[in-house]
């Protein structure tokens, strides 16, 4: 395989210059952990967790609204999940129906423009 160092140049993975890159990295990583205050930029030990079997924030959030009892629907083959019909309620109340609409649009116009 091959990489590509920061000044554009394509290398192969056994070049000098990607080592020696790596290892700068792994240097710079360690002094900035080294450095960290006490507490600061330090996630807590549940938050790791959580992100470590590969779960966001935002799917515990929907996960304890669907154990309190906010339904999951669907808009047509997508399953609305109880964080996003909380903010759509939230934008009806802020920008109205016509600011939903539009809102609404925007949303199929780019999702139909990445296919």
């Amino acid at each position: 395989m091959v990489r590509i160092l920061a000044n554009g140049d394509i290398v192969q993975d056994d070049d000098p210059r990607v080592r020696a890159n790596a290892q700068h990295r792994d240097n710079a990583s360690r002094q900035e952990f080294f450095n960290m205050g006490l507490n600061a930029g330090r996630v807590p030990l549940q938050q790791q967790a959580a992100r470590a079997g590969g779960r966001s924030p935002f799917s515990e959030l929907n996960q304890q609204l669907v154990n309190m009892g906010f339904p999951l629907w669907n808009l047509g083959n997508q399953v609305v999940e109880p964080v996003m019909s909380i903010l759509l309620l939230f934008l009806l109340m802020m920008v109205g129906v016509r600011g939903l609409l539009l809102v609404g649009l925007i949303y199929v116009v780019s999702h139909l423009s990445q296919r």
